[in-house]
């Protein structure tokens, strides 16, 4: 399965994020501080039966931090609903675990 990788411009910051399969979308979302390359092995076996999109969070990975001294829990909470919006997902399922 091949995994490709883009970038967006959302509020002024550049997001990072990695994309593969068809089916129904399922967002990935990295626990901190990592990114979203700890989830390559398993976009590439999710991939058969969904459309996998991992983002990179704010300040981690490639993507830019968010414009703020201190963000908060639900800072970065808004920052991953604005990316879905963004790449056009308007119902998703999502896995994540740790801060993800």
């Amino acid at each position: 399965m091949r995994i490709t990788r883009h970038y967006l411009t959302l509020a002024g910051r550049r997001v990072h994020y990695r994309m593969c399969g068809s089916g129904p979308p399922v967002l990935l979302v990295h626990q901190s501080p990592r990114s979203s390359d700890e989830y390559t092995a398993m976009m590439a076996q999710w991939g058969e039966r969904f459309t996998c999109i991992a983002p990179d969070s704010p300040g981690f990975g490639q993507s830019d931090p968010l414009p703020i001294a201190s963000p908060t829990t639900e800072d970065f909470a808004d920052a991953i609903l604005d990316f879905a919006d963004a790449v056009g997902f308007r119902a998703i399922a999502a896995y994540g675990f740790h801060s993800g």
